[in-house]
């Protein structure tokens, strides 16, 4: 696969897998881009690598159960977290304002973490479990005509 070709692929991921703005966006020309891209889509390559950089964005993106764990022991310990607010102007295209603070959890959030990561290890038992028993009744003998 040459650079021009990789080129594409990462701006058909970045431009939300539209194939003639990767093209164009890539080099290739705009009066053959959307054949160019699709022809580019079905090389083995290209998707391959396609393929493989969608799977590392999302293991990138998302947070592993080590990190999950880790944020909820460190927030049953009470430890304070850090917390970032950003207020953004989409007329003028700008940010407003950026805040960070630090936020201390409450016993609630704490006790909330608690049970989320004894439920993780199968310490808590969530379950409520329902019996049920048959019951007879006799009633006596029964008549038709009565």
């Amino acid at each position: 696969m040459n650079e021009k070709q990789k080129r594409f692929a990462d701006e058909y991921i970045m431009n939300g897998c539209n194939g003639k703005k990767a093209a164009i966006s890539a080099g290739y020309s705009k009066k053959t881009a959307e054949s160019l891209a699709s022809r580019l889509l079905r090389n083995v390559n290209v998707s391959e690598y396609i393929k493989e950089r969608l799977e590392q964005i999302q293991e990138e993106r998302l947070m592993s159960i080590t990190e999950a764990l880790a944020l909820s022991a460190s927030i049953a310990r009470g430890e304070p977290q850090e917390a970032y607010s950003k207020k953004y102007d989409h007329l003028n295209d700008e940010v407003e304002k950026e805040v960070t603070y630090t936020i201390t959890p409450t016993f609630e959030e704490r006790q909330r973490s608690i049970d989320h990561i004894l439920k993780v290890y199968g310490a808590y038992i969530d379950k409520k479990e329902i019996t049920q028993k048959n019951i007879e009744i006799n009633i006596g003998e029964y008549d038709d005509e009565s």
